[in-house]
C-alpha cells in the first residue's frame, strides 16, 4: 500500500522494506511508532496516507469468548462489519470487501441492507490489521482469513486481488496462500477472471440450492443470469486443470431446502467432483422470514449425502449471540 508514497516522494527503496516490516511485522499501532523513520518524513507519510482508512472501531465479544466482532465505518460513515473467530488452533478473520451488499439473497441479512459502496484495498487491509494488532498484545497472530463478511468479492475483483497479493507477500502480511478463502455466490465472468489470476487461494462457492429453479428463489439477482449449470461446468473445468477441492456452502433452511430430495439433488450435481459440502445452520435476523432446519432433517439430509460418496462437514457457527454468524452481518450492534 505504501509503494506510491515511496515513489512519489522519490524515496530509496530501503524505505518501502523500512515500513513494510514495522506495519506488517512489528504491528506499530500509529505512524508516531514508525522509528526508523525521521520525524520529518513521518510528519509527511501522516498527511498523504492514513495510519487506518477506517474509524471508529466499535468491539463486540461474544459470551464464551470465541467471537469478536468490529463495526467500523467508512469516511463517509458507511459501516463496516468484521469478526474475529478464535480455536485451539486457529484465529480466523472474516472480512467485508464492502459496506452492504447489492446481491440481495433472501436468507442473507447482509442483502437486505442498503449496498453503500466497495470498499479499497486499503480498508480491506486495515480490518485484518485491526485485529492482527490487538492479537500481538497476547502474543497471538492471525493464521487463517475468509472473504465471507459483507459483499461479494467477484465484485470488487480488483480490489479483493491486491489485498490478497499483500496478504500472501513474504515481506507484508506472508499468510499462506491455502489459509485464504474467497466466498462467491457464483458471478461467472467474474470467477473465471479470479481462477485464470491463479493466486492459489480456496475457493468457497454459496450455493446453498440443487436446482436452477430454487436457486433463483432463494437467490434471484445472481442465479437468473449466472445459470446453476454454467457455474458447475467452470467449477469442474477449474478443478480439472488445477487438483483443488471447492467447497460448496449450503445454508439449510427449513422445508425449503433440506428435504431429502434436496439432497439426492445435490449429490448428483456433484458427483465425482472434488469437492466438500459445508453445511451451515441458518441464524436468525430480524424481517429474515426463514427457520433453521430441525437437527432430523440436518441428520438425515447428511446421511443422504454420505451414502452417496459426497464429503461434507456441518459448520460450527460463531457469534450467533453477538449478530455476528454467518448471514447476520448488517451493522446490528448486539443488546
Amino acid at each position: 500500500m505504501f509503494e506510491k508514497f515511496i515513489l512519489e516522494n522519490n524515496l530509496p527503496s530501503y524505505r518501502l522494506k523500512q515500513i513494510n516490516l514495522q506495519y506488517y511485522g512489528n504491528n506499530i499501532a500509529s505512524w508516531d511508532e514508525l522509528s526508523t523513520w525521521p520525524i520529518t518524513l513521518r510528519n509527511e507519510l501522516s498527511k498523504q496516507v492514513p495510519f487506518s482508512k477506517l474509524l471508529g472501531f466499535q468491539k463486540y465479544k461474544s459470551d464464551d469468548k470465541r467471537t469478536i466482532k468490529t463495526i467500523s465505518y467508512t469516511s463517509e460513515g458507511y459501516p463496516v462489519e468484521t469478526v474475529l473467530m478464535k480455536s485451539k488452533s486457529r484465529n480466523t478473520i472474516c472480512v467485508s470487501c464492502m459496506s452492504g451488499c447489492p446481491v440481495g439473497c433472501k436468507f442473507c441479512a447482509t442483502g437486505q441492507m442498503q449496498f453503500n459502496r466497495n470498499l479499497d484495498v486499503q480498508e480491506i487491509i486495515d480490518q485484518i490489521m485491526y485485529f492482527k494488532r490487538q492479537l500481538s498484545t497476547t502474543g497471538q497472530t492471525i493464521t487463517n482469513v475468509v472473504f465471507m463478511g459483507m459483499g461479494e468479492p467477484m465484485l470488487n475483483l480488483e480490489n479483493v486481488t491486491e489485498a490478497i497479493k499483500i496478504l500472501t507477500h513474504p515481506d507484508k502480511v506472508a499468510l499462506g496462500r491455502r489459509r485464504i478463502t474467497v466466498s462467491t455466490v457464483g458471478y461467472i465472468e467474474q470467477l473465471k477472471k479470479f481462477l485464470k489470476s491463479n493466486l492459489g487461494v480456496k475457493i468457497a462457492v454459496s450455493l446453498h440450492a440443487p436446482t436452477q429453479a430454487l436457486r433463483e428463489n432463494i437467490m434471484p439477482t445472481v442465479s437468473k443470469e449466472n445459470h446453476l449449470d454454467d457455474l458447475i461446468d467452470t467449477l469442474i473445468d477449474y478443478q480439472k486443470k488445477s487438483n483443488k477441492k471447492i467447497t460448496y456452502e449450503y445454508l439449510l433452511l427449513k422445508n425449503i431446502n433440506d428435504q431429502p430430495e434436496h439432497a439426492i439433488q445435490l449429490s448428483k450435481l456433484l458427483k465425482n467432483q472434488i469437492a466438500l459440502v459445508n453445511l451451515i445452520g441458518f441464524n436468525d435476523s430480524p424481517g429474515i422470514p426463514f427457520q433453521p432446519s430441525i437437527k432430523k432433517s440436518i441428520l438425515a439430509f447428511q446421511n443422504i449425502l454420505d451414502s452417496r460418496g459426497i464429503n461434507n462437514t456441518l459448520r460450527h457457527s460463531y457469534g450467533n449471540d453477538i449478530k455476528a454468524a454467518c448471514g447476520q452481518l448488517a451493522s446490528v450492534k448486539p443488546s
